[in-house]
């Protein structure tokens, strides 16, 4: 197993403009001329976000494990991260803090397991078994009470140095 390959984190702040309408109100003006006016409210809203971005290497037959941490933020009781493959594929959910494995896609079924017992500390790290060639590609983990997603570009290579002796 290598997982030694450094990446890095960013954060991101996206800002979100909303313009709200309240109900018109009809006033008169200084000469008794009534005039129907609109007013809007600029609501502003922050979203924070934070992405790290790593790269894991792998090899044919080998475990790997992928890493998706809450960097220390404080988590509600019940959590939900989705861990998905190429941004489609269902590689592993926690839902309210429990797996929810009955979307996972074909290919991961009964090779990818988690660390239950390592929730609660923000550790949403997966395994994934028996890499095939047809593994590598981005890997995605989204915790969504804290809006952190970690990518993972997974490469893999041939089979590793202890899977060739004899």
């Amino acid at each position: 197993m290598n997982n030694s390959t450094p990446g890095f984190t960013s954060h991101a702040t996206l800002l979100s403009v909303f313009l709200v309408g309240r109900a018109a109100s009809n006033r008169s003006d200084q000469f008794g001329t009534r005039r129907c006016l609109d007013t809007f409210d600029l609501v502003c809203v922050l979203v924070s976000v934070s992405v790290s971005l790593l790269e894991i290497e792998g090899f044919v037959g080998d475990t790997v494990i992928l890493p998706c941490l809450s960097s220390g933020k404080e988590l509600p009781n019940k959590v939900t991260v989705f861990w998905r493959f190429r941004d489609s594929g269902a590689v592993y959910n926690i839902v309210d803090s429990r797996a929810s494995l009955d979307e996972q896609d074909a290919p991961f079924r009964g090779r990818v397991d988690s660390f239950p017992d390592e929730w609660t500390k923000g550790n949403f790290s997966i395994k994934l078994s028996g890499v095939k060639k047809t593994d590598g590609g981005m890997y995605t983990c989204f915790i969504h009470e804290v809006n952190i997603q970690t990518t993972i570009y997974l490469i893999v290579n041939g089979t590793s140095e202890h899977l060739t002796r004899h």
